[in-house]
Order: C-alpha cells, then structure tokens, then sequence
C-alpha cells in the first residue's frame, strides 16, 4: 500500500487530501482544511437575512430604528438607514445570528468588514459611526463578546474592518452579530447605507 498526500491552496488556507492506495486501486481518502495565519475562509451574510433589533424581519422601509431592505431589480441590494432631517440624528440596528462553521478553529479571533457609506449633505462625520456588537448565544442566553471599537462611515462605500476576539468560541457555536449605525446631520438631510457585511473565521 502507499500513502500519498497533496495540499491545495483555497480561499482562506490550504486544503490537504490524503489517500491510500493498494496497486493503483484507492481504498481511502481523507481530507482536511488548515486555515491560513491571516484566517479562514469570508463568509458573506445576508441582507435580506437581516432582522430588526427585536429579531423581526425588515421591510423595504427603513423606519423607528430599523433598516429597509432597498433592492433595484439587477442593479442593487442593500440594507438602509433612516433619513435625518435638519440638524438631528438618525440610529438604526440590524443583527444576525450566525454558526461558526466546522472549519473554524476554536479561540481564533473573527474579522468582520462592512461596506458601507453615507449618502447626503452637511454630515457631522465626528458623530457618524458604525458600531459592532456580538455575543455568543447558548441555550437561549446570550453572552458579550469583545468587539473593537466604533468607527465613522465614510461618504464613499469603504470597507470598516472590526475584530471579534474569539475567547471561548468554538466550531458550531452560535453568534449573534449586531450592527447599530448612527448618522447625523446639522442641516439637510442624510442617512447611512451598509453594502455587504462578511465574516474571515
């Protein structure tokens, strides 16, 4: 019998493949996925998956501190934010409950990118953030987890980079990611767009 391995370089580390062979006849094969130092595999989530902050779905309208799910056959899809009007601020939430998949490796730390920008005038840029939060959920209880902190929404769609550190998660956990974004204004009127929300575990 021989034992041969090869490894395949994939989006997010390396995938290994084992096999045993008896006269040219494979009687075996495993395989196996190492994530790379950077980290694993981006998993998008999406946004016509997103809930309001109380867990009910969305609507096309944004409103009372929730995003609209805004959609333009063939040419958009994203989550929006209530319009300010004059000098006032606007907050809206969204979260997602997420399981860490198989791949994950137990401890390591979560990036989370979310495209995303303002669309308006007179904008207080000091005062426009996105702020992550995250807890893992058990059983029905959800506990924090550490999130790094809030950071101001640019006026073109940019990706914001947020970490979640990985203490005590583990593969097939399940997380609760939430996102609160606040926009405001000292005239006019503005609200605030996310694009794409992912996940590198």
């Amino acid at each position: 019998m021989s034992v041969a391995t090869t490894s395949v370089p994939v989006s997010g580390g390396t995938l290994y493949v084992t096999t045993i062979s008896d006269h040219n006849d494979v009687v075996a094969a495993t395989q196996s996925f190492v994530p790379s130092s950077a980290g694993g595999a981006e998993r998008f989530l999406m946004l016509t998956r997103a809930l309001s902050i109380a867990g009910i779905a969305l609507t096309a309208t944004p409103g009372a501190g929730a995003f609209g799910i805004t959609r333009t056959d063939g040419t958009s899809l994203v989550l929006t934010g209530e319009a300010t009007s004059g000098a006032a601020n606007k907050t809206d939430q969204a979260i997602w409950e997420v399981n860490l998949s198989d791949s994950y490796v137990a401890g390591r730390d979560i990036a989370l990118t979310v495209n995303c920008n303002t669309v308006g005038t007179v904008i207080t840029a000091a005062s426009t953030t996105l702020t992550p939060t995250a807890y893992s959920q058990s059983d029905g209880v959800e506990t924090a987890l550490t999130v790094s902190a809030a950071q101001q929404i640019p006026a073109t769609a940019t990706d914001l980079i947020f970490t979640i550190t990985g203490t005590g998660l583990t593969p097939g956990m399940s997380i609760v990611v939430v996102l609160t974004m606040l926009v405001t204004t000292s005239s006019g009127a503005a609200h605030g767009v996310i694009n794409s929300v992912a996940l590198t575990m």
